[in-house]
């Protein structure tokens, strides 16, 4: 029985975990995970960054991923960061 509800908790908490992440694209190349970490700063306190890094050039492939500690402080980054311009692109924040 215990082993069952700690499977709920896990699947819980993954779902609480996607639903506080939003995801970056039209990134530049050089984006690095700091850029990231001080363009999302004002909306809240952030778990994990992640930019996608092309292992061959080691440049950022065009999209990273963030995870707020709210979900509430995603909702909000995601309303004001999508469509916003950033380094001379328009980022999708979803």
């Amino acid at each position: 029985m215990a082993r069952s509800l700690g499977n709920r908790n896990r699947t819980d908490m993954k779902r609480r975990d996607e639903e506080n992440t939003i995801r970056f694209t039209n990134l530049l190349e050089d984006a690095i995970e700091s850029d990231l970490r001080e363009l999302i700063a004002p909306f809240g306190q952030v778990s994990r960054v992640h930019v996608g890094i092309d292992r061959k050039t080691e440049l950022c492939r065009g999209f990273g991923f963030l995870n707020f500690v709210k979900k509430e402080d995603a909702e909000r980054a995601v309303l004001k960061l999508n469509g916003y311009g950033y380094d001379s692109l328009i980022l999708r924040v979803e």
